[in-house]
């Protein structure tokens, strides 16, 4: 019994020293090293909710580490009325545009907030709600 149980704890703990540090909300940040535009051919509005997608690359792709996705997409929805917006979805791609791996808000999961006076984010939300 003892055996089982040891054995029950190791591959427990295996299991959770696997799992992936990323989710869709830290990989939704855009940092320094990075440069985010918005691809202004994904925005589609329905019933007064926008959905766009962000991507985001290495300013210096030479600084990417090997290991490191070369580029991501950020799929964002926008309530226009009151000018909100919140993260449902992120891909990483290689650098042939592949995808690596999907992070996916369920439905009803996204917060929407409201994005920062003079922000990127503010701005691909006017961009998006026209």
């Amino acid at each position: 019994m003892r055996i089982v149980c040891a054995l029950l704890l190791v591959l427990l703990a295996g299991a959770s020293g696997a799992a992936d540090p990323d989710t869709a909300e830290t990989l939704a940040q855009v940092r320094d090293f990075e440069v985010a535009s918005l691809d202004t051919r994904s925005i589609e509005i329905r019933d007064g909710t926008a959905r766009f997608e962000v991507r985001v690359q290495w300013r210096d792709p030479a600084q990417r580490p090997p290991q490191a996705a070369a580029s991501r997409v950020i799929r964002y929805a926008a309530r226009c009325a009151d000018k909100t917006l919140g993260v449902i979805a992120v891909a990483t791609l290689d650098q042939n545009g592949r995808m690596l791996k999907s992070f996916v808000i369920p439905p009803g999961g996204t917060d929407f907030l409201p994005a920062a006076d003079g922000s990127r984010e503010a701005q691909w939300l006017g961009q998006a709600c026209r």
